[in-house]
């Protein structure tokens, strides 16, 4: 003897949302010292520069997925130099592309009061840099530099190492 239910119709299961993709996408991430000077300078590991990292692109998407216009393509470097007193400077400029005028200070001020406990503890002075995309990010690639540590060279005319001779003349308590 076979037994046959009869089937009740099946509501359709919702589809799971998918994130919205991102409108700030990191990019590359570039340290200023070689890699045995870098694993000295942060006795903590990589891990905590990748949690501030994070937090730096995280508040760049937040900030930039709400504003209501189509930015186009374009690049955000944002360079981190970090003293072992827990100070932190950023310095940040778009690459390529053009924000309102209203929004780069806001981004740049946000930026830099974003990740507060989790700056990584660095024994001595630590530089890096994000390359942060925007739409296909920059036509024209990043610069190495920001133009600030750009200037201060060529107005002293000196070759310094980065970041110890550098922050001297950008970076200075």
């Amino acid at each position: 003897m076979a037994l046959f239910r009869r089937r009740t119709p099946r509501t359709p299961e919702a589809a799971p949302a998918q994130a919205p993709e991102p409108v700030f996408r990191l990019g590359s991430l570039r340290f200023y010292q070689p890699e045995d000077k870098l694993r000295a300078r942060v006795p903590g590991g990589a891990g905590e520069i990748a949690a501030y990292v994070q937090t730096l692109a995280w508040t760049c998407n937040e900030f930039l997925s709400r504003l209501s216009q189509d930015l186009g393509s374009m690049g955000i470097l944002i360079v981190v130099g970090v003293k072992p007193s827990q100070q932190v400077r950023l310095w940040c400029e778009q690459v390529g592309g053009t924000l309102p005028d209203d929004v780069w200070p806001v981004l740049t001020e946000l930026l830099d009061g974003a990740g507060a406990a989790v700056r990584p503890q660095v024994t001595a002075p630590v530089a890096f840099a994000l390359e942060g995309l925007v739409g296909a990010g920059p036509s024209d690639g990043f610069p190495e530099f920001p133009r600030a540590w750009v200037d201060a060279v060529e107005r002293d005319g000196a070759h310094v190492s980065v970041p110890d001779g550098l922050f001297e003349r950008v970076f200075a308590d």
